[in-house]
């Protein structure tokens, strides 16, 4: 055929595609011993791609071009000596494989190490080596860590604390971890990653719901079923309280959520205006609002333990362990024994 050329295959020099390809990312542990060390530039971008299942989305969160990030994922596998993602031709598509699913869980910790290392060399050259940050969730900074702080104040008085009040523990967890906060109060949940915690106080929860609805008398109880079809004041993240949506479809039951928000006073308002029932910590409930009737639900669990958490690969400085001690001193707490515990996945 005019314009084209033939050439015959040469066994020795080439090698097939997949061939190449495992050589890339295939070395000899000599090899590996000599490959330097994982950089968190290079983690960032597995955590990336496995979040977004994507290079080219990867790319776009990181800040970088679609091939930067095939690149780094390439010199990350170099290092690791396996192949760490496997490409969809064609679609685009990424996932991880069982190695990188490894090296993933711990890039996540490596990384927020990274950062809390970070964190702590931008106190000491700002000078704010000194200052204890704490974080709490709504509701519970004004009744229980302002009297900690009132004790704390009397014994280190020149002494700085940053207090920080967000909707949720939530964040918390994770703000730790980073080294964002010394310290967070929060609801203790199963064991998971370098967060331990002690116990301060329990927190009890009750079924919020209009008066005029009269379920049952004030103080009294009802069946889950009976909010079958009922409206629902519900939350962004239903992590922020007893599950109560999830167990009405447990039920077989779609929950009629009409308005949702994280906000305590806002749910309470909206109960009293006769908008819906919800689940509300007892601390945001008024004994005297007439407005509401505060219910438990039959064979349900309404109590949540609540405690101090901090990151147990930290050297906490010695303000921060003193209002760690005052603070459980403060909830009567001082004797238990800490635990691990860590924000439910």
């Amino acid at each position: 055929m005019h314009g084209c050329t033939t050439r015959r295959r040469q066994p020795s020099l080439e090698r097939t595609a997949v061939e190449t390809e495992l050589d890339a990312t295939t070395t000899t542990a000599a090899e590996r011993e000599r490959a330097p060390l994982f950089e968190p530039r290079h983690l960032s971008a597995l955590v990336a791609v496995a979040k977004a299942g994507s290079f080219r989305v990867a790319g776009e969160q990181l800040g970088y071009v679609q091939s930067a990030v095939s690149r780094q994922i390439a010199t990350l596998e170099h290092v690791a000596g396996v192949r760490l993602v496997e490409r969809t031709r064609g679609t685009g598509d990424v996932r991880l494989t069982a190695a990188g699913e490894l090296l993933m869980s711990h890039a996540e910790a490596l990384l927020a190490r990274h950062a809390a290392a970070h964190a702590d060399l931008a106190n000491l050259a700002e000078g704010r080596l000194g200052a204890v940050r704490i974080g709490v969730p709504q509701g519970i900074g004004h009744r229980l860590l302002r009297p900690a702080l009132h004790a704390y104040r009397r014994r280190r008085p020149h002494a700085r604390v940053v207090a920080s009040e967000y909707p949720s523990d939530g964040p918390l967890f994770e703000l730790v971890e980073q080294g964002a906060l010394e310290l967070g109060i929060g609801r203790l949940r199963d064991a998971l990653g370098p967060i331990c915690g002690v116990e301060l106080l329990r927190v009890r929860w009750a079924l919020a719901t209009p008066a005029s609805w009269v379920l049952a008398p004030a103080g009294g109880s009802i069946a889950l079923a009976e909010l079958d079809g009922r409206p629902l004041i519900g939350r962004h993240d239903e992590r922020l309280g007893p599950p109560l949506e999830a167990l009405l479809r447990a039920l077989g039951q779609e929950p009629n959520v009409v308005f949702r928000t994280d906000i305590d006073e806002t749910v309470r308002s909206l109960v009293a205006a006769g908008m819906g029932a919800a689940l509300l910590p007892a601390y945001a409930l008024d004994e005297g609002d007439r407005a509401i009737s505060a219910l438990a639900i039959d064979d349900l669990s309404l109590t949540e333990v609540v405690g101090l958490f901090w990151h147990r690969e930290r050297v906490l400085t010695p303000a921060a362990e003193e209002l760690r001690a005052i603070t459980c001193e403060v909830c009567g707490r001082l004797d238990r024994e800490p635990r691990e515990a860590a924000p439910a996945a």
